[in-house]
């Protein structure tokens, strides 16, 4: 079951759109997002102990990902 290209662009841009608005609306994922990115928090631990709902978000989208595109 080889993947359709055209969606996963969508499956990856929708994912990049949700990261830019949270990164737009919530100073805390922002400043988390900032600090790992300056090394300040060099495995993302923090960051993402932080945003654990997004850190779920993250996996149930990858998983998603995994069964129905076979990315």
């Amino acid at each position: 079951m080889g993947s359709d290209p055209g969606a996963a662009l969508i499956w990856i841009g929708s994912y990049l759109v949700i990261w830019g608005l949270l990164l737009w609306l919530s100073p805390r994922f922002r400043e988390g997002f900032v600090d790992w990115l300056r090394l300040k928090d060099p495995l993302g631990w923090r960051f993402w102990r932080q945003n654990i709902l997004f850190a779920a978000f993250s996996l149930c989208y990858l998983a998603v990902g995994l069964l129905f595109l076979g990315l």
